[in-house]
């Protein structure tokens, strides 16, 4: 395992925790290939460095994913980790209703459902 593939895991396990493990331990056996790409760039680069703090990376990500209108795992996932790292409901529903103006009230309103189920899910 290369040294960036270990920040990846470690930076997964601060940002997601068990959760987060265990949804790259599944990319992994399904591709390892994008899974050590996800885990050197993605984690072990871009994450890793500090001039924004997990908080500010996470709502960051909500916005690109809302904006792009992810209807899938990568939306939920983000969600669970903003909360893991700190992000308020609040600040996560405030997230949502900006990225409205920029990216449409129909991709806001599917974000929204999205992280409501995360709720019920965590039971929040």
């Amino acid at each position: 395992m290369t040294d960036k593939e270990q920040a990846g895991w470690k930076q997964i396990e601060e940002m997601a925790g068990a959760n987060g493990l265990a949804a790259m331990e599944e990319l992994q056996k399904f591709s390892p290939r994008l899974a050590k790409l996800a885990l050197e760039f993605g984690y072990g680069e871009v994450y890793a460095d500090d001039a924004l703090d997990l908080k500010q990376r996470a709502l960051i990500t909500l916005s690109s994913l809302i904006t792009q209108g992810d209807a899938g795992r990568g939306l939920a996932y983000h969600f669970r980790a903003a909360l893991h790292v700190g992000v308020s409901q609040e600040e996560i529903m405030e997230t949502v209703h900006h990225c409205s103006a920029y990216a449409g009230f129909p991709k806001a309103i599917h974000a929204l459902f999205i992280f409501k189920e995360v709720l019920q899910e965590e039971d929040i």
